[in-house]
């Protein structure tokens, strides 16, 4: 463990006296007879196989070292490659989260032209035949995936941007000529990485910092060489929490813009769509059965 590696052991290798539960879970094995345990619900305890220790709540994250604290001696430390290695492992023993007959249901009322929902109700409400369909639609999959995600968590308000994706026609994101960024930010201002990517762009830190300056929302810049930033603040109530940027260039604002004549506010969602449902396939991806 000194320098993060891990090895992977038979079940059989599990000491006696540790219970596993019955529902999907990793194991760590840890110095001072301790050990890490992660079950398909997403908890994680750190605990002794010795008699009397009380379990411990913690948290992993992505990225980040996890430091374990021990009586008497110092902590186990798990440096981000082991934490990501542990949660990649969980998840891909996991169901993903949310419910199929509920995502389902509401994506038909979204996509009633799909060809998926013109066959009887009991195909597509079934999980696995739906996703055979979805095999071969990736559009059908990525906005189910992100419908079904967002229900699990609670988050209504990326309802409003997928019916936006679909309203703009999601297959307007996939053609080659056509490009959007959108870019997240809790203070004014893009954050450094953000900034360096609009100037690429030709976009100026200047116009960039006049727009932010301004209290409309939102609000468009045009650039003849590469085509329209949006500015738009979001929140909850009268003040902002955060601020989008959100880049198209000429051909891609000509169809949503001109062609199909939707509102800024729209476009901004639109866009935000397309990276919800991006993000929503690479989730699904960490799960079993992907």
């Amino acid at each position: 463990m000194s320098n993060g590696t891990l090895a992977e052991l038979p079940p059989e290798n599990i000491p006696d006296n540790i219970a596993m539960p019955e529902e999907p879970a990793v194991m760590l094995l840890l110095p001072h007879n301790k050990y890490l345990l992660g079950t398909g619900s997403g908890k994680w305890i750190y605990s002794s196989d010795k008699p009397g220790v009380e379990p411990q709540n913690v948290n992993l994250y992505d990225n980040e070292t996890l430091s374990l604290l021990n009586e008497g001696t110092g902590p186990t430390i798990l440096p981000p490659g082991t934490v990501n290695t542990l949660r990649k492992e969980l998840l891909q023993l996991t169901e993903p989260p949310g419910q199929h007959e509920a995502a389902v249901l509401m994506l038909r009322t979204f996509m009633r032209d799909n060809p998926a929902f013109s066959l009887d109700s009991s195909e597509f409400l079934d999980e696995k035949n739906f996703a055979e369909l979805m095999k071969n639609d990736l559009v059908l999959s990525k906005a189910y995936w992100a419908l079904r995600f967002a229900l699990a968590r609670g988050e209504m308000e990326a309802l409003g941007r997928l019916k936006a994706w679909l309203k703009a026609d999601p297959e307007n994101f996939m053609k080659a000529k056509h490009s959007a960024r959108i870019w997240f930010s809790l203070l004014e201002l893009p954050d450094k990485n953000a900034m360096a990517e609009l100037e690429e762009l030709s976009f100026t830190q200047l116009e960039i910092s006049r727009m932010a300056a301004q209290n409309a929302s939102p609000l468009v810049l045009y650039n003849p060489m590469s085509g329209w930033l949006v500015l738009g603040r979001f929140g909850r109530g009268r003040e902002p929490i955060f601020t989008t940027w959100t880049y198209l260039n000429h051909e891609l604002w000509q169809e949503l813009r001109e062609d199909k004549k939707m509102t800024i506010h729209d476009i901004i969602h639109a866009v935000w769509g397309e990276f919800d449902t991006q993000q929503a396939l690479n989730e699904r991806a960490k799960y079993k059965g992907s």
